[in-house]
């Protein structure tokens, strides 16, 4: 039922939001102006204020909506004009962009607003007209020439001279920066940058070198508030979309990504910097051929083809490809152009680490602790494989580097895992919890994440495939492709099983493919809301496995069969099972207790696992996890086999031999020396799977029971484990 308000109580309530969007609050803000909205859609101002709070989040085509709601209560009025251009500058595609000029086109708005916005999307779309502060152009172009030709040092002096005569020139100022920041001297460039844009701040350009200046010096969280200034001066400047995409890639934001390089490439953007950002988007998207496309054509326009980071990016996304070979010799090309990159070395170390060859990844993870000293990630992906002893080194280096006013968040939450790993490797348990504590909760600030989000997946997950009656439903057309597939809990020992099953002579290890389980699930969403679900049109699985196998086959061509861990795969099981008859599948249990400590311990690639980081949040998950293994064991109990970690810690050859037997494979003794077979592991487990198998882990959570109480509680509320 819909609150009335009257105007009164309008009034008082929109100025309590204000100053809750004032002091930044803004999801309060919000949550206030909308229900002034509910109450009442024709007050302007909150439609106003709430898409200015939409803009700020980068929730676009919500703010699009707050402002053409707005226009038409006010539809003359400037401030309301100039935010929506701002949106649509920042997040509009060329139809939305073509929509706004056309409503300003014939909008009774004041004409020196009309003609600023109609110059910002067409004359001044990818340039600014800079204040020259009295300078005539010759010497301008001189001091732009001087630039041009890298002589910084004639720059610096030039420019300091005509700023003498005409101390408003933006232009000047803006080369000085710009000179000084090529000559080292960060405190003067960055105090010239910002003066620069004091000077004339709608100077688009100067916004856009003060965000690279930033980003190079890796202040990433204040660079981007410059980009996208500079975007919203100059919607069409190519370094400042190229720059903001990045930007939103970097925070995940891969749609607006998406729409600013689209922009680029419409715009005919065929810069080196433009692919390599084409390229980190498709990385995050996990769509690593597109990716490599990107990376290769960001070579080719870097000007001779001699761009280390560029080389070491297309190793990168090769190496993720599995065309390890190529990956390595791109990586060798990337360090003879350039043996102090950090990329280079950092990823040639990950992949020698990824094939089980630690100690000549060591030697280039501590080249690169040199290279780039605050490089936190560099950091645990060394642990990872490195057991720490007692008066190590790298302990006192990472706790110093810790402490470091300069290092950034995302550094500082790679770097508390890794102190975290040291520290429980040489049993200083009493220290571990406060690095493991603050690395989890700056995730968290930096990942933010509802539970709520998982219990929707799964309740629409049921409801989806409740209804249908797995044994009587027989496809036609199905393959007889038979992947054997390992499922569960992150950290439950899923590495451990593939590994195992994949030192059989007969099995591929593929690692997490996770293919089939995205397909699965796009089965059943809905194609304007992925978060809405459906009954599955039968007719359709069978072409699941036919992908699949397609897409395996394409990867692995010399494969017999292969294994999948892709951990989400226990969501879809009867519709992979409907879709390949032959498939067997493996889930994998673990003590909770140690489960969860576990996945606690580690930090996952970004965007993944977001409920990992909160121990309330990690019981809920893991009480979704078992809701769906027992949805399934309602209905097909007998479409998977169940692996308990700590049975097989017991009793190794026992559990093992009833393992292959359960994938229908023929026991090989190979099986139980799985620690020395030699394929690629790109998991969190890429050590642990290479050992033999250790009781180490094992109840490794009564260390920890005072730090884990909130975690123990819930388990224990949530009957998951006994008392």
């Amino acid at each position: 039922m819909t609150t009335v308000m009257t105007p009164n109580e309008v009034q008082t309530t929109y100025a309590k939001a204000l100053k809750l969007h004032q002091a930044g609050r803004l999801e309060e803000a919000l949550q206030i102006y909308g229900r002034i909205i509910e109450a009442n859609p024709k007050v302007a101002e909150a439609h106003f204020q709430a898409g200015r709070i939409f803009t700020t989040s980068n929730r676009f085509d919500r703010a699009f909506q707050h402002f053409q709601a707005a226009l038409k209560l006010r539809p003359a009025e400037r401030a309301i004009w100039m935010a929506w251009a701002e949106a649509v500058a920042l997040g509009g595609t060329p139809e939305i962009e073509a929509a706004f000029l056309k409503s300003l086109k014939f909008a009774d708005v004041p004409i020196e607003t009309k003609v600023l916005l109609q110059d910002r999307f067409g004359a001044r779309r990818v340039s600014t007209r800079p204040e020259t502060g009295g300078v005539k152009p010759a010497p301008l172009r001189k001091l732009l020439g001087l630039i041009e030709a890298r002589r910084f040092e004639e720059a610096e002096r030039a420019a300091v001279a005509i700023l003498k005569q005409h101390p408003n020139s933006a232009v000047s100022i803006n080369v000085l920066a710009t000179a000084q920041a090529s000559l080292g001297k960060d405190r003067m460039a960055e105090t010239n940058f910002r003066r620069t844009i004091q000077t004339d701040p709608k100077y688009a350009e100067a916004h856009d070198n003060l965000g690279r200046f930033l980003i190079e010096r890796k202040r990433e969280a204040e660079a981007i508030e410059f980009f996208r200034r500079a975007v919203v001066l100059a919607p069409g400047l190519p370094t400042a979309i190229v720059n903001l995409a990045s930007s939103f890639t970097q925070s995940g934001l891969y749609d607006a990504a998406g729409v600013l390089l689209k922009r680029a490439h419409a715009a005919g953007v065929d810069a080196m910097p433009f692919h390599v950002a084409v390229g980190n988007l498709y990385t995050r998207l996990k769509n690593f051929a597109k990716a490599e496309d990107a990376f290769q054509k960001a070579i080719e326009t870097s000007g001779g083809g001699k761009s280390a980071h560029a080389t070491a990016l297309l190793a990168q996304s090769q190496a993720r490809l599995g065309r390890d070979d190529q990956a390595m010799a791109n990586y060798d090309l990337a360090l003879q152009i350039d043996p102090a990159s950090p990329i280079a070395t950092g990823g040639k170390a990950q992949l020698l680490q990824t094939l089980g060859q630690f100690d000549k990844a060591e030697e280039l993870f501590r080249r690169g602790f040199d290279l780039d000293p605050l490089n936190g990630e560099n950091f645990r992906a060394f642990i990872m494989s490195h057991k720490t002893q007692p008066g190590d080194q790298v302990i006192d280096t990472m706790l110093t580097r810790y402490e470091d006013p300069a290092l950034r968040e995302p550094d500082k939450v790679n770097m508390g895992f890794a102190i975290a790993k040291a520290l429980e490797d040489v049993k200083d348990y009493d220290r571990v919890f406060r690095y493991l504590d603050e690395a989890n909760a700056l995730t968290r600030k930096l990942f933010p994440y509802s539970i709520d989000q998982r219990f929707e997946q799964v309740a629409e997950t049921k409801a989806a495939l409740g209804d249908i009656d797995w044994h009587g439903t027989v496809l036609e057309g199905v393959t007889d492709f038979a992947p054997i597939f390992v499922t569960g809990m992150p950290r439950s020992g899923t590495t451990l099983i593939e590994q195992i099953i994949a030192s059989h002579s007969t099995v591929t290890g593929a690692g997490e493919v996770g293919e089939c389980a995205r397909s699965a699930q796009l089965l059943i969403s809905d194609d304007i809301n992925a978060r809405r679900m459906h009954a599955p049109n039968l007719d359709e699985v069978a072409g699941l496995g036919h992908h699949f196998k397609e897409y395996i086959q394409n990867r692995f061509p010399d494969a017999d069969r292969i294994t999948d861990k892709s951990i989400q795969t226990y969501m879809y099981l009867g519709l992979v099972k409907l879709a390949m008859p032959k498939a067997r599948f493996v889930i994998v249990r673990r003590d909770p207790r140690d489960n969860l400590l576990s996945i606690y311990k580690n930090k996952f690639p970004d965007d993944t696992h977001l409920y990992a980081y909160d121990q309330h949040d990690l019981v809920a998950f893991y009480g979704t996890f078992v809701d769906m293994i027992d949805f399934w064991r309602a209905r097909v109990p007998d479409w998977f086999y169940e692996v308990q970690y700590e049975d097989l810690v017991a009793n190794p050859e026992e559990e093992t031999r009833k393992l292959i037997a359960a994938c229908g494979l023929e026991w090989e003794d190979a099986c139980l020396s799985f620690h020395e077979n030699k394929r690629k592991i790109q998991t969190l487990s890429v050590f642990q799977a290479r050992q033999p198998i250790s009781k180490a882990s094992v109840a490794l959570w009564q260390q920890y029971e005072k730090d884990l109480k909130p975690m123990l509680d819930a388990l224990r509320e949530g009957g998951h484990v006994a008392d």
